[in-house]
């Protein structure tokens, strides 16, 4: 059967001289692995469409018994020319594709997250300065596609004190620390990162996107975002992207 099907890619690794074994990430059949014979020849037919983050239009030869599909043809969509003219942007823009990697379940067919995901990379070519904001988006709004989004309650944000209140991981919520207990469920913060977390749970990407967030608080907020995900994905979670966006716009 011939599939064919808009894909983003998001791995791509060497298989044998000439050929490549590469993720793309699909509106139709959501997560496979592909055989890109003759990927590495000078003239090759697959072209710079292969790198992580391209958009393309794939063809597929398709086996329903077969785990990794043949790839035909591909051919670019849209290009994000932009994403690779700056490092921050190149960087988070890796991080979306390693956790859609990790995180969507092979062949689970999912476009809300494939719309997500083209969104997002999108955002990150277009508004570089903005790539942190938009990497905090994409996690929570991924995290609610996937059946975990955060419950925030306004009336719970508000009572926050000057000293500061909790991120219940269970459930996503933003509370004053007052009455509670479970030390290893909950993540304490200062009210202005907790009242960031809210946000970017419910707010619009343009609306998070215009936030004003001092370098400490960003890494706060980054902190919780990734505590709230790993309680609920666990070993899924993916690290190594992570350290390389730390290391990469934080070498010193």
């Amino acid at each position: 059967m011939i599939v064919r099907t808009e894909a983003i890619v998001l791995r791509s690794i060497q298989y044998g001289e000439t050929s490549r074994i590469v993720t793309l990430f699909t509106r139709e059949k959501g997560k496979v692995a592909v055989m890109a014979r003759g990927a590495l020849r000078p003239k090759s037919r697959f072209g710079s469409t292969l790198q992580p983050m391209s958009y393309v239009q794939a063809v597929l030869y398709w086996k329903d018994t077969r785990q990794v599909q043949t790839l035909s043809e591909s051919s670019h969509i849209r290009t994000f020319g932009d994403l690779h003219k700056h490092l921050a942007a190149l960087a988070y823009g890796q991080r979306v594709v390693e956790l859609v990697q990790a995180m969507m379940q092979d062949e689970d067919e999912n476009p809300l997250a494939f719309q997500l995901t083209l969104d997002v990379l999108d955002r990150l070519n277009r508004h570089a300065d903005r790539a942190e904001h938009i990497f905090y988006f994409f996690q929570l709004r991924l995290a609610n596609i996937l059946g975990f989004a955060p419950h925030i309650d306004r009336e719970e944000v508000e009572r926050i004190p000057e000293s500061g209140g909790v991120l219940l991981l269970e459930t996503g919520s933003v509370e004053p620390s007052g009455s509670l207990r479970n030390r290893e469920t909950m993540r304490f913060a200062p009210r202005r990162t907790l009242r960031a977390f809210a946000i970017v749970a419910c707010a619009d990407p343009d609306t998070i996107m215009q936030m004003r967030l001092d370098e400490r608080t960003s890494a706060e907020l980054g902190r919780l975002i990734e505590d709230f995900l790993r309680y609920h994905v666990e070993d899924t979670l993916p690290t190594r992207g992570s350290r390389v966006v730390k290391q990469l716009l934080n070498p010193k």
